[in-house]
């Protein structure tokens, strides 16, 4: 690390202090991660701004990992975080005490040995892919307990009851009896656990459409980004300080592409793949809403890029089918950007992101 940047991050970098976390415990930050020791008592020198920590407990002697939980984080500059190990449900805590936080933080160099460097080669890759997540972003996108899981905790669902009946149209009431079917009972989310995504509009196409508008409508998904837009109007306009521009309505769509890529890259979060998949489905299909948001689209194409790079090129192709939903996608996105000149010129992530292109 440069001599300079190394004394500015030893000044205004961040530290998180983990407290009585087991030796062999998987701990990483962003686009790290390591199996700690003994000493390990956190990381220095953090930059300042937002990251992702996340933990699994490790069973050493039987070689097993369990499953991933992680949280945002916005850091200030010299800030010190402390979390606390709970060995009974085997989940970082915020449990320490004001006072001894302080205490840790006043008395900082005795524990400058146990603490791990933040590896700054990493940073801007991190950047690169989290730049467009705000405060405002985390407030409206994170679980109410503020932690990603790569497994959803599941529990009966309250409907249940409510079963189809043979015609397939939903009644309320017990379903009839079949002794051969044994069924695993409906379950869905604990509250408080899932990320709260954006819905995005079933609808394809206005109320009353013409069965040339439906047409129109389902090659051209600029119905569906106008509502998600809209959903973001309302929900900045009811919730956030008017200091969020009607750009930055806009740009939340990226934001929240960015939080869904990391929660399903870092946090293996499942259902965060899906509304990325969804995300970038919708933008790759959009025709007339280029013309009327050109930057959100040079932006996606710049994002999409940088996201490309930290996955395996096989990644997104369907074993069972071998079709490649990205393929697809950036197909349409292409073809419409060639032969549109409404965006700005953004050559080079184009490019390269055609020659990433699974085909």
């Amino acid at each position: 690390m440069d001599p300079e940047v190394a004394r500015r991050l030893m000044q205004e970098g961040a530290t998180l202090v983990l407290l009585d976390m087991p030796p062999g415990t998987e701990v990483g930050i962003d686009m790290n991660s390591w199996n700690i020791g003994n000493k390990f008592r956190g990381v220095k020198m953090i930059p300042p701004g937002i990251h992702f920590v996340y933990y699994s407990s490790v069973n050493l002697k039987e070689r097993m990992t369990a499953p991933r939980t992680g949280f945002f984080y916005n850091f200030g500059r010299g800030e010190l975080v402390a979390r606390r190990w709970n060995p009974a449900n085997e989940d970082l805590e915020d449990t320490v005490s004001e006072t001894d936080r302080q205490r840790m933080k006043d008395d900082l160099r005795s524990l400058d040995s146990s603490l791990g460097r933040y590896p700054y080669s990493s940073w801007k890759k991190w950047v690169s892919l989290s730049n467009r997540i705000s405060d405002a972003t985390l407030q409206r996108l994170e679980p109410i307990n503020r932690k990603i899981s790569s497994v959803t905790d599941l529990i009966p669902d309250e409907d249940e009851d409510k079963q189809p009946d043979a015609a397939g149209a939903g009644i309320s009431g017990p379903a009839p009896v079949d002794t051969d079917d044994i069924r695993l009972p409906a379950m869905s989310a604990r509250p408080g656990t899932e990320v709260r995504y954006t819905k995005m509009w079933t609808r394809q196409f206005p109320q009353g459409s013409s069965a040339q508008e439906i047409t129109q409508h389902s090659m051209d998904a600029s119905y569906q980004l106008t509502g998600f837009i809209g959903s973001l109007d309302k929900l900045y306009g009811d919730q956030v300080s008017s200091t969020m521009s009607d750009r930055s309505h806009v740009q939340e769509i990226l934001a929240e592409l960015q939080f869904s890529f990391l929660c399903f890259l870092v946090g293996m979060n499942y259902d965060s793949f899906e509304q990325w998949k969804r995300l970038v489905v919708m933008m790759c299909s959009c025709d007339a809403a280029i013309s009327k948001y050109p930057q959100l689209f040079s932006d996606f194409i710049s994002d999409l890029y940088f996201q490309m790079g930290e996955v395996p090129r096989d990644f997104f192709v369907d074993i069972v089918s071998n079709n490649n939903f990205l393929a697809t996608a950036l197909n349409t996105l292409f073809t419409t950007v060639k032969v549109g000149e409404e965006l700005p010129r953004s050559e080079e992530h184009t490019s390269e992101l055609q020659s990433r292109k699974i085909s």
